[in-house]
């Protein structure tokens, strides 16, 4: 270890401890450097200190690369897993899965040794999430399933002999199970149903979202592909090509960007009904007459985008804004459905559900 003084640009004084270490992947020695402001014992002391600190970081994380027997805890392996598995998926589901995972954290704490942890103690680390959050059925199978890819992959790179999730079930109380039973049921609407809700929707300001719900429930897209361009729509085949996926989460309206489809098999051709069809030419049609009304009267409100179904200030629509729509849909037949069409509405309706009905129905 050894101290040494360099000036900045501006000619500003700054010293520095420097020591050299083996870099384990390739053996070679690297150099490692703190740099601290004022040249006192103490401030000496403490950048020796950060140093130290820095190099057993900087070959610790070398060696976890390659070396398994390095990983010891569960935050070790976790954070080996997630590394692995994040570029594989969309920064929205990684983002998703870092909330599971620090609330597992809560939990399963990461300076356990991954050697005292037995599937008697992941039973109950999982019952006690389920306690402590009130997690529905679905939750604690994603949960378990995090879990497994967790271990599975500390068993693929010889780090653990054995998954301790290998035994271990989700048991849920019989209230849940009927509640999941229920919430599963109330997205999917029978065909008077169906013919209901439409009628309601039909009568919606923006009629896109009307047509939008019509495109859906005929081809079975995701909300995010829903967003697609008219390149995409072939009017004289009736063939629409999902290729992209729309990106909005946390983004601003101007921040929106197309990506690739969740899954490599998700990119399809998919061979719509005349009635999808003309849903689009004439969202199609609204698209242009808006654009040319955003011209001849600008506004900061308004948005100019390729894609087709937009909302009334010329963004592409959402999940977000559609479950808006939606939602005062559903309000309306809950005060008026029994009077005006001799049911009840129980029902719970969200982009999702299109997809749902379109494998049942079509």
């Amino acid at each position: 270890m050894y101290y040494r003084t360099r000036k900045n640009a501006k000619g500003e004084t700054r010293f520095e401890v420097v020591e050299k270490y083996k870099d384990p992947l390739t053996g070679k020695w690297r150099n490692a450097t703190v740099t601290y402001s004022n040249d006192t014992s103490r401030s000496r002391k403490d950048a020796e200190r950060r140093l130290i600190d820095k190099i057993d970081k900087l070959v610790n994380r070398l060696e976890y690369q390659f070396n398994p027997q390095k990983i010891k805890t569960f935050g070790q392996l976790k954070q080996n897993w997630l590394e692995t598995w994040s570029v594989s998926v969309k920064p929205q589901t990684v983002k998703r899965e870092a909330f599971v995972l620090k609330r597992l954290g809560d939990i399963i704490g990461d300076d356990f040794l991954l050697e005292s942890i037995t599937p008697l103690l992941m039973k109950r680390c999982l019952s006690t999430y389920a306690e402590r959050y009130d997690s529905s059925q679905s939750t604690l199978v994603h949960i378990k399933s995090t879990c497994n890819k967790i271990f599975n992959h500390g068993i693929m790179y010889n780090i653990i002999p054995y998954s301790p999730m290998s035994v271990v079930k989700v048991d849920v109380s019989l209230d849940k199970k009927r509640m999941a039973k229920k919430k599963h049921e109330a997205k999917f609407l029978e065909v008077h149903e169906l013919s209901v809700f439409f009628d309601a929707l039909s009568r919606r300001r923006n009629p896109n979202y009307y047509d939008l719900a019509i495109v859906l429930l005929c081809s079975g897209l995701r909300i995010g592909e829903a967003a697609f361009t008219r390149e995409d729509f072939n009017p004289d085949t009736g063939v629409l090509t999902i290729d992209k996926s729309l990106q909005y989460h946390d983004l601003k309206v101007a921040d929106f960007y197309f990506d690739t489809t969740k899954t490599i098999n998700a990119d399809r051709e998919v061979a719509l009904p005349k009635v999808a069809c003309e849903a689009i030419l004439r969202a199609i049609k609204r698209s242009d007459e808006f654009d040319k009304y955003a011209l001849e009267n600008p506004a900061k409100s308004f948005s100019h985008t390729e894609s087709i179904f937009r909302t009334e200030y010329g963004s592409p629509i959402t999940s977000h804004s559609f479950r808006e729509v939606l939602a005062r849909v559903e309000q309306e037949l809950v005060e008026t459905c029994e009077e005006k069409y001799g049911f009840k509405w129980t029902k719970h309706v969200t982009p999702h559900s299109f997809r749902h009905m379109h494998i049942t129905y079509l």
